[in-house]
C-alpha cells in the first residue's frame, strides 16, 4: 500500500504569441531559405538551411531559436539544447518565446498524461500507454527546452511510472533529490527505492534489502521524521537482524552478533523520536529479539514489557 497519493500534473497559463516571425537584419541566402522554411514548419529543411546559414551568421539569436525549435520537433533533443542555449548567449530577445515553447511542450505533456489515466479508469491499457508515452515524448522536450526546470525532470519520472519503467523513474528522482530542497522531490525518489528494497524483502535477499532501504534514509531533503525514512530505519534493522539469524543458524561461531550490534544502532534511535506510531510494536518486537542475541537479557525484558503494553 503507498503513503501518498498519485501525483497530478498541471498545466501552465500560457501567454499567447504571434505566429508571424519577422526577419531582422541581414541573413545568409541559407538562414534566409531555413526561416521560410520553419515558417512553413518545414522542419528538416529548417533544420539543414540554418545550421549552414549560422556557420557564418553565429550572433543571429533569431535563428538560433528557430534551429533549436526545429530540432525540438525532429527530437535531437541534446542539439536544441545547444541551439537555445546559444541562442540565449547571444540575445534575451527571444527569452520568451522560449519559454513559452517550453510551456507548449509541457501541457500537451501534461493534457497527454490525464488521458492516459482516463483511459485506464476505462480500462483501455493499450490507449493508457499511447497517452503516457505521447506525454513522455512532450515532457522530455521540455526538459531540453528548459534544462533547469525540476518541474519537466519530475513529470517525466512520473511518465515512467505510468509505463511501468520504474527503474528509469527513480533515476530522474533521485536526480531531482539531489537538486531539490522539496520534501515532495525527496518522497518521489523514497517512494520508488522503498518499493524495490521491499521486493528485495519479499525473495529473503536481505543483503540487497539493506543496501536498497539504507539508500532511502540518505535522500536529501526527506526529514528524520519522514514515514518513508522512519519505516527505512526500520527494515533495515530488520534486513540486518534477518542476515544475522541466517549467520546463526549456519555456524554459531560465526561473526552473527555484528550484524544484531548493527541493527540496534537503525532501532534505537527510532525508540526516541519516532512519529510513525503505528510502526512501534513492530520496533520493540524486533528489539526483543535483537537483545536476546546480544545476550543483553534485561534489554530484552524491558521492550517485551513495551510491546506487550503497546499491544493492548
Amino acid at each position: 500500500m503507498t503513503l501518498f497519493k498519485r501525483f497530478h500534473i498541471f498545466l501552465f497559463a500560457a501567454v499567447i504569441f504571434s505566429g508571424t516571425v519577422y526577419y531582422l537584419g541581414c541573413s545568409s541566402a541559407e538562414s534566409t531559405t531555413g526561416k521560410l522554411a520553419f515558417n512553413q514548419k518545414d522542419f528538416p529543411k529548417a533544420e539543414m538551411e540554418l545550421k549552414k546559414g549560422l556557420m557564418t551568421d553565429k550572433n543571429d539569436d533569431e535563428g538560433w531559436y528557430m534551429l533549436g525549435y526545429s530540432q525540438i520537433e525532429l527530437e535531437k533533443y541534446e542539439d536544441a539544447q545547444n541551439s537555445f542555449k546559444t541562442c540565449l548567449s547571444v540575445s534575451n530577445n527571444y527569452a520568451d518565446m522560449i519559454k513559452a515553447f517550453w510551456i507548449e511542450k509541457y501541457n500537451n505533456g501534461a493534457r497527454s498524461y490525464a488521458n492516459g489515466i482516463d483511459a485506464e479508469e476505462k480500462k483501455n491499457p493499450s490507449g493508457a500507454r499511447n497517452f503516457y508515452n505521447e506525454a513522455l515524448k512532450s515532457f522530455t522536450a521540455s526538459a531540453y527546452i528548459i534544462p533547469d526546470s525540476l518541474k519537466s525532470y519530475s513529470a517525466m519520472g512520473e511518465a515512467y511510472l505510468a509505463l511501468g519503467q520504474p527503474d528509469k523513474a527513480l533515476e530522474i528522482f533521485k536526480d531531482i533529490a539531489s537538486k531539490s530542497k522539496s520534501q515532495k522531490d525527496a518522497e518521489r525518489a523514497a517512494k520508488i527505492i522503498f518499493e524495490s528494497g521491499l521486493n528485495m524483502i519479499s525473495v529473503n535477499n536481505y543483503k540487497a534489502a539493506f543496501e536498497t532501504f539504507k539508500e532511502v534514509t540518505t535522500i536529501p531533503s526527506l526529514p528524520k521524521d519522514d514515514p518513508y525514512y522512519e519505516t527505512a530505519m526500520y527494515n533495515c534493522a530488520l534486513s540486518l537482524a534477518k542476515m544475522g539469524e541466517e549467520m546463526r543458524s549456519t555456524d554459531e561461531k560465526s561473526n552473527y552478533k555484528e550484524k544484531f550490534s548493527e541493527a540496534l544502532g537503525y532501532l534505537e534511535p527510532l525508540t526516541v523520536s519516532l512519529k510513525k506510531k503505528d510502526l512501534e510494536p513492530q520496533i520493540y518486537e524486533l528489539l526483543v529479539s535483537v537483545y536476546a542475541n546480544l545476550g543483553m537479557t534485561d534489554k530484552a525484558q524491558d521492550a517485551l514489557k513495551k510491546m506487550d503494553s503497546l499491544k493492548k
